[in-house]
This record gives structure tokens, sequence and C-alpha cells, in this order.
């Protein structure tokens, strides 16, 4: 259940960092995930670092490339 905690509390403080919320809304949300302490902040750190790498394209490579063998529906 700690886990969830600090998992959760580690999701929040990302998004808050990406700007989804208003700034007054993200200082509370860090503010109250901050008391949760190192674990959380590890795993906010971690989280933003993947969001914005994604955001990036450093992933890209890893997705998986349509089949080429498979023909679309009205092809010869």
């Amino acid at each position: 259940m700690n886990l969830l905690v600090h998992a959760v509390g580690a999701w929040i403080a990302a998004e808050a960092a990406s700007g989804r919320y208003p700034r007054p809304v993200a200082v509370g949300l860090s503010m109250l995930v901050s008391r949760l302490g190192a674990p959380t902040a590890m795993m906010t750190l971690a989280a933003f670092a993947i969001k914005r790498l994604n955001q990036a394209g450093a992933f890209e490579r890893l997705k998986a490339a349509p089949d080429a063998s498979r023909r679309r529906i009205g092809e010869g």
C-alpha cells in the first residue's frame, strides 16, 4: 500500500510539473507530495524524465513497426 501511495504521488507531481494544472494547484500538489519523502521524489524525477524523453521522440524506435506482409483493405 505504501508503494501505491508513493507511485500515485509521483504521478501527480510529474503531471503538475509538466504544466497540466494551473500554477496555484501545481504548487499545492507539489507541497503535498513533498511530504511523502525521498521515494516519491525519486519516482517523480524518473517519471518526469521519461515523459520528457517520450515527448522528444526518444522512444520512437521502440514502437512496433507496422507489419509489411499485412495488406490494407482495398489493396490488390
